[in-house]
């Protein structure tokens, strides 16, 4: 018999081919799933994690051995005849353009195995809306788990060319609106400043924190880059979160935000939920992202000594976000 899980990971892999402003091809495998998974299995690898994913025959099987130890795997289906694929295009002034080239199919609730159903949270990393609204109802109705949810991959709206559509649409931030209020209490949100702006229809991403976290009772965490994260939760005072000064240096920030959420969930579950048990996985999820960005792909995790280590050195990049939070009443 499967024992309970401590961590789903739900949502595609990301098949990236990426290009350089030199015009340099290379492959990586990308995705929350890919990013969160790896994260939970090094910072912790007492725990029982699972994925639950949607791949393609086009998907090199070599990637998955990755996740070879002490993974769940089943619930990884090859149902379609592609994989989500995503070109993506830097420019040396600065910047970069995504585009989707491929999809696999949705993900199906009716899919999850079984004992997927007993896991004591679940990380939803969206990329290219695999995850509607009714997968989530089916979920919440069916489990007991906290459940994490990275909002990137339910607000984008991909163009007929594979291109995002940069224009807000109304109907996008009214499912993530319902989503939220739907998860209730048990909702661990995760969004960038720009995701929170986007959906909080604003331009100032501590009032748009601020706003979104009034849907609910829910935990909102958003990430800010190099100036950290802010948290709130229910009528507590928001707090700013430093980002960590990586020790090798930035290399690759790819997948930061989901070592984060999924760093969070994995020392989460272990506490007693209060709101200085919240705070203190918002310092680990942080530093968590900092062995991540230090290395190409993914490839740079800390494991839950190495993040603690760190974390007492404190050496946090100082940020304006800081005294503005702390000085107001958020």
């Amino acid at each position: 018999m499967i024992p309970p899980f401590d961590i789903v990971f739900m949502g595609h892999f990301a098949r990236d081919t990426i290009i350089s402003p030199l015009g340099e091809v290379s492959h990586s495998l990308g995705g929350g799933v890919t990013f969160g998974t790896l994260t939970a299995r090094y910072y912790d690898g007492s725990q029982k994690i699972g994925i639950f994913s949607e791949i393609g025959t086009d998907f090199d099987p070599k990637w998955l051995e990755l996740f070879n130890h002490g993974i769940y795997m089943d619930g990884i289906g090859s149902n379609s005849e592609y994989s989500t694929h995503f070109k993506i295009e830097y420019f040396s002034q600065g910047g970069r353009r995504l585009t989707l080239e491929s999809k696999a199919s949705s993900l199906k609730f009716e899919n999850i195995p079984i004992p997927m159903l007993n896991s004591r949270s679940y990380m939803i990393s969206s990329i290219a809306n695999e995850v509607n609204f009714e997968f989530i109802k089916n979920l919440l109705r069916n489990t007991q788990g906290w459940i994490g949810i990275d909002i990137q991959g339910f607000i984008r709206d991909f163009r007929a060319d594979g291109t995002i559509n940069p224009v807000p649409l109304p109907e996008l931030i009214k499912n993530v609106h319902k989503i939220v209020k739907l998860c209730g209490n048990r909702l661990i949100l995760k969004a960038s400043d720009e995701e929170i702006n986007y959906i909080a229809k604003s331009t100032d991403v501590i009032q748009s924190t601020q706003k979104i976290s009034k849907l609910g009772d829910f935990i909102v965490c958003t990430t800010l880059g190099p100036n950290g994260s802010l948290i709130k939760y229910r009528d507590e005072k928001m707090i700013h979160i430093p980002a960590f000064y990586p020790d090798k240096g930035v290399v690759d920030e790819t997948g930061a935000g989901d070592c984060y959420l999924s760093a969070f969930l994995s020392e989460f579950i272990n506490t007693n939920y209060s709101w200085e048990e919240i705070k203190r996985c918002g310092y680990i999820a942080s530093c968590a992202a900092s062995f991540l960005i230090e290395c190409k792909g993914p490839n740079g995790f800390g494991t839950r000594n190495q993040v603690l280590a760190r974390l007492r050195q404190m050496n946090s990049i100082p940020s304006p976000f800081h005294d503005k939070v702390k000085y107001n009443n958020y």
